[in-house]
């Protein structure tokens, strides 16, 4: 049975090939993961919107008057990366409203701010596994007013606050991403 046989510019041109190929697929893979970790350049990828409409002023506020703060438990769209609290204070529903997370900066993982309706504040706890609507157990001493804030003489930083907006329909707008970033 007769074997081909090559001459040897086919073989090195295949080896060229194959070699190009694996250059390729490297820079390829690279570049997607560039892009998926945000990457240093002019373009950043920021998936969800910028701005949360948390819905009309009036009946939120009277949600609030009744029930205590509101918690969106993911307003960004990522899983679990930015509940935030919404709370008002006053009879005007187009002024002062307090929107900050729902998690304070270097917070154990899975440690949330809990409204305590009897206290009047927040302290940061874990969701009782067997019931998400129990209070679970306390993660640390801190606690943060209703507007978010924390106590004079506290070396804790506050959790983030989000600007907002009542906008033509009188809805409150929270918007997530800071623009100039």
């Amino acid at each position: 049975m007769p074997v081909e046989q090559r001459s040897r510019i086919s073989q090195l041109t295949g080896v060229l090939i194959a070699v190009g190929a694996v250059i390729v697929a490297l820079g390829a893979s690279w570049g997607l993961i560039q892009l998926a970790s945000g990457g240093d350049g002019p373009v950043k990828i920021q998936l969800g919107d910028e701005d949360f409409d948390a819905g009309q002023v009036e009946r939120i506020a009277a949600q609030i008057a009744e029930e205590g703060p509101v918690l969106y438990s993911d307003v960004s769209g990522r899983g679990q990366r930015q509940p935030i609290w919404v709370n008002h204070f006053g009879d005007d529903a187009n002024a002062q409203w307090y929107v900050f997370s729902a998690i304070a900066p270097a917070t154990p993982e899975g440690c949330f701010l809990s409204w305590s309706e009897r206290d009047n504040l927040f302290d940061e706890r874990r969701p009782d596994p067997d019931d998400p609507r129990a209070k679970g157990e306390l993660c640390s001493d801190t606690t943060f007013s209703a507007t978010g804030e924390v106590g004079p003489g506290s070396s804790v930083e506050a959790p983030e606050q989000f600007t907002w907006s009542v906008d033509d329909e009188d809805n409150l707008i929270i918007e997530l991403f800071d623009r100039e970033e």
